[in-house]
């Protein structure tokens, strides 16, 4: 803890809980004979199907559990779930079902689909005393969803070209543009991601890009194993813009057979008058670490500050399969600080956003610190390849720190237009003294040179940060060799590696570098981070 600083830890949680996710469950496969169970309940108190188990059931597993649904069996009558009642009764008890990873006391979460401990033994003594039905009708169960769309026909669906999978081999990746055509800019209230092959899609975004189709420039929504599918918070919407292209982002995990993929994208658009707020999606994201070999506790973090007051809607962390757990904190203006959220058991598999039954305020100034933990070692069931030292990566076996924030300005529609770069180049400065630079680069032609930030670090990998419209991502810098005022390295920019070659002048502390890439050489110059303060202004558009 900081000198000066308290911390202060919220417990939220005051509203009934709520299951709206759609994300993949598997139950211990054991069916049991119907005849081991009793017909009746042997004491009064003992709970039963139809007054107790199925409102529960309904409430918070039949959203997956259901026909047509993900889950392997549907739980939505009484002879449905019945002979899964030995299965249901482990997975409550090891609060394996329903997923949610969040530690309890934070929040609470508009979202929250886990059970309360009242409702675990109402399960455990139903199903221990041989699941009884009981007497009367049971509720009735949720409706069962009509058509292919769970949010309703979309007002405008993108089909993507069929992709064909390989059944073995490394992870495939693939960005396609499409045009929209639209004369005006349009609001998006909900989008809802149909994988055609659930199996083989490890996740999939979909960007909007910069004018000239160069880049990325905001996130409009996307789909992983597990994550919610629902329409945006009321009043807010992700702003497409008028002659700017969509970018669809497929990453695919062969899974030993092949595979077509047809994923189609439905767009919900909003009435611009009913929207009062763009929803932002930040990325706090840290690319330049190192999780030695066998390592069972490895940490490392990443922070934001907010350069105007706000409200955060939902977090969702985000690492691959060595994530351990994750952790928010919120250190305001006056020092005091707040854990949002914590998730002490991290599962790859359920990509879980946790939406605030109410936003989080966050003055202008206010650090948000993203800490997070990898289990690198053998003891892993989920880990690839112990042996092996991990840094960032796009493929499933490398490894990502991502904490993901949705949130809100509280003046205005949208954010102002300032340099989040400059935020992380003071940050790096902070930490990295003396092996940080900023460096000014024309992405765009015509809309004049941004600013960026380069890490060389003596040890370790590095990354060059770039903004891309609301966030600052990084193209990891890896195999950097020092040699005096000599360096080497190896960047990994979009679509292609870059070998980096520089020298550092020991009078002034800049940066020379050559950028060296199949395309030919380039050279750049780069301030270092303690003299390159000043203020930056992004180029208009």
């Amino acid at each position: 803890m900081w000198c000066g600083e308290t911390e202060k830890h919220t417990d939220r949680r005051s509203v009934p809980l709520k299951t709206t996710t759609l994300g993949a469950s598997v139950f211990a496969a054991t069916a049991l004979n119907a005849a081991a169970f009793a017909a009746a309940p042997a004491a009064l108190d003992v709970p039963t199907f139809t007054q107790d188990v199925a409102a529960i059931l309904h409430e918070n597993c039949a959203s997956c559990h259901s026909p047509g649904q993900v889950a392997p069996m549907s739980l939505r009558t009484y002879e449905e779930a019945r002979p899964w009642a030995k299965s249901i009764l482990r997975a409550v008890q090891e609060r394996e079902m329903p997923p949610w990873d969040a530690d309890p006391g934070f929040g609470p979460f508009a979202n929250d689909r886990s059970l309360t401990d009242q409702e675990v033994e109402t399960i455990v003594r139903w199903a221990g005393a041989g699941a009884p039905r009981g007497e009367g009708e049971a509720p009735d169960p949720p409706p069962l969803q009509e058509g292919e769309w769970t949010l309703g026909e979309p007002d405008w669906v993108l089909e993507f070209d069929p992709f064909e999978v390989a059944a073995d081999g490394a992870d495939q990746f693939l960005q396609t543009t499409v045009e929209t055509g639209f004369d005006t800019d349009r609001w998006i209230s909900a989008i809802e991601v149909l994988p055609g092959d659930r199996q083989v899609v490890h996740h999939f975004l979909l960007w909007q890009s910069n004018e000239s189709r160069t880049a990325q420039e905001s996130l409009i929504g996307g789909w992983a194993a597990g994550a919610n599918q629902e329409p945006l918070p009321e009043g807010t919407g992700r702003l497409l813009k008028k002659g700017h292209a969509l970018i669809g982002d497929f990453h695919y995990h062969p899974n030993g057979t092949a595979s077509t993929d047809r994923t189609r994208v439905g767009i919900h658009f909003a009435d611009p008058e009913v929207v009062e707020k763009e929803l932002v999606n930040l990325w706090i994201l840290n690319a330049e670490f190192e999780i030695p070999a066998g390592d069972p506790d490895y940490g490392a973090s990443a922070s934001h500050v907010f350069p105007q007051d706000g409200r955060i809607l939902g977090l969702t962390p985000h690492m691959h399969y060595r994530g351990k757990d994750m952790t928010y904190t919120a250190t305001y203006p006056d020092g005091h600080r707040e854990t949002l959220l914590r998730v002490s058991n991290y599962d790859f598999n359920w990509q879980t956003g946790y939406e605030f039954a109410e936003p989080i305020e966050i003055p202008a100034g206010t650090r948000i610190d993203v800490a997070a933990h990898w289990d690198n070692s053998a003891d892993n069931p989920a880990n690839p390849d112990p042996t092996r030292d991990v840094t960032w990566g796009t493929e499933s076996t490398d490894e990502m720190l991502i904490g993901f924030v949705d949130y809100v300005v509280a003046e205005g529609i949208s954010p102002k237009p300032v340099s989040l770069v400059l935020g992380k180049l003071a940050e790096l400065a902070e930490s990295h003294p003396g092996r940080v630079w900023r460096v000014d680069i024309e992405r765009e032609p015509g809309k004049g040179p941004e600013p960026s930030a380069i890490h060389l670090p003596l040890e370790g990998p590095g990354g060059w940060y770039v903004q891309f419209g609301n966030m600052v991502l990084p193209a990891p810098i890896n195999d950097i060799v020092w040699d005096g005022s000599r360096v080497t390295a190896k960047a990994m920019v979009p679509g292609q590696q870059m070998e980096v070659e520089g020298t550092v002048d020991e009078a002034t502390g800049e940066l020379d570098l050559t950028l060296i890439t199949q395309q030919g050489e380039g050279q750049i110059k780069g301030t270092p981070a303690e003299k390159a303060k000043a203020a930056a202004v992004l180029p208009a558009g």
